[in-house]
């Protein structure tokens, strides 16, 4: 081989090598172009997982030569690539529909047995119930044109107009019940109920001394909602999940309630659910039901109570868009960020507006019974009803003058089933006993208020402490 030959060959291998440099350093150029503006594209928070994402190491020395920074920057990538939300839901939808992810059934009902009360019922039917005042039988919008005209709400102090911009979290205090025993079955949490045989007799304790001391004075209504489990599922389901007939459970509730005070008068929403069960009366991420469910609900009461319900197309409807509730956030079923709900609510004819106290009890707040929360987190949109969890609220229609007033003493269920009612009564009472420690007795006499309503969850009353909460404002 040439001198010739033997300087051209080093001049092409000089070329390939210097070619392969400037590639591989366009390589590395692109790469950290590419890194520098996907860097803030990169996600920090996963709602399908419900999970905070790895985040990005922060450099030591120590850490750098130990390898150890190199194998969080590892991680980091690894967990939070662009597009992640999206990929990962994909991979889910693959699963489900090869059979390779299985719904979380593990749950069963931890309680007590619900008694036979065939006996009991009996008894009670046999009872002739004592004749009802005349004062109480006529309707709200009647009976109260002779009640006097109620006080002002115990505060001396203007009410505070809550800002539209206060984060949600603040503007709504409200810490949801925690959902017992849940199943997840085709992407729909399920409440898996336990029967609290001591807790169901106190509750109609309380409630029946709330009967016999309004005596002559108010009727007193108990109005308790089922789980969606037992509304939405069939009976092949309940049996392989040995859940409780929720029907009986309420039997004897309201079995026992009778025998302290013959006043209460049960409004059985049950069947007017079960009849509408095909409709979207629970969410599916959490343990509450939607206003939809309640509608239905304040219809059966309405008739209980003498009054004329609206029909559902004479509300302006509010769209808040997603949720992902309290199965999801609290329980952790990451999968059910598949299948979000879709909060509705229906906005009063008579006024939107009301004052609450909040649960330090301090200071009287403005809002509205039915806001339109889509414009806040996707978890808390079920606060967009009276606010969420507050101790003690009120609302005053504009259109009436008759002194008519109603009391509602509930539990974070009784949320959307209240601003129903506002279009029925000059004054409207909320409380929500967990908070509020003032007399149901006093309250009731110093607005006369003829109506007086315990909305409550079967779960949500299935709790000793809670139930010791309902005692202390019933005496």
């Amino acid at each position: 081989m040439d001198n010739e030959t033997v300087q051209k060959q080093k001049r092409l291998n000089l070329f390939f090598r210097t070619l392969g440099i400037m590639l591989f350093s366009l390589v590395l150029f692109v790469g950290f172009v590419l890194g520098c503006v996907l860097f803030p594209m990169r996600p920090e928070e996963s709602v399908l997982e419900n999970r905070k994402l790895t985040k990005f190491p922060k450099f030591t020395a120590d850490s750098f030569l130990s390898g150890e920074y190199t194998s969080q920057v590892s991680t980091w990538f690894a967990d939070t690539f662009p597009l992640r939300e999206t990929m990962v839901k994909a991979e889910w939808g693959i699963q489900n529909k090869y059979g390779l992810r299985r719904d979380a059934i593990n749950n069963v009902a931890d309680g007590d047995d619900v008694p036979d009360i065939d006996e009991l019922l009996s008894s009670i039917e046999e009872e002739t119930p004592q004749e009802e005042p005349e004062t109480v039988t006529e309707t709200a919008e009647t009976s109260s044109q002779e009640a006097t005209e109620p006080t002002e709400p115990p505060t001396t102090e203007e009410p505070e107009t809550v800002p539209e911009s206060v984060d949600g979290e603040e503007m709504y205090r409200m810490n949801p019940q925690e959902a017992g025993a849940v199943n997840v079955k085709d992407l729909v949490g399920y409440c898996v109920y336990g029967f609290n045989r001591k807790a169901a007799d106190e509750y109609a304790v309380h409630v029946g001394a709330m009967g016999e001391a309004l005596k002559g004075k108010a009727r007193v209504f108990e109005l308790l909602i089922p789980n969606n489990s037992a509304i939405l599922l069939d009976d092949a389901t309940k049996a392989e999940w040995k859940l409780l007939d929720e029907r009986k459970v309420i039997q004897y509730f309201t079995a026992m309630t009778y025998q302290q005070s013959k006043e209460v008068k049960y409004v059985n929403i049950y069947d007017i659910l079960a009849e509408h069960s095909s409709e979207y009366l629970y969410f599916k991420t959490d343990h509450h039901w939607t206003q939809l469910g309640a509608y239905y609900a304040y219809v059966k009461y309405c008739e209980e109570a003498g009054l004329t319900p609206h029909e559902l197309s004479e509300y302006t409807e509010v769209d808040s868009g997603p949720f992902l509730g309290s199965y999801y956030k609290t329980n952790g079923y990451a999968q059910l960020a598949e299948n979000p709900d879709e909060c509705i609510g229906y906005e009063p004819i008579a006024t939107n507006d009301f004052t609450f106290y909040d649960r330090d009890q301090d200071k009287m707040r403005t809002g509205k019974l039915v806001r339109n929360m889509s414009e806040y987190d996707v978890a808390v949109k079920y606060q967009g009803f009276i606010s969420g969890d507050t101790a003690y609220s009120e609302a005053h229609n504009p259109n009436l003058s008759d002194g008519s007033c109603c009391i509602v003493v509930k539990e974070s269920f009784g949320n959307c089933f209240v601003p129903f009612l506002i279009d029925h009564y000059e004054t409207l009472i909320v409380i929500d006993y967990r908070y509020n420690t003032n007399s149901l007795v006093e309250l009731a006499n110093r607005y006369n208020a003829p109506d007086i309503i315990f909305c409550n969850n079967l779960e949500a009353i299935s709790d000793l402490y809670v139930m010791s909460q309902l005692g202390g404002i019933c005496y």
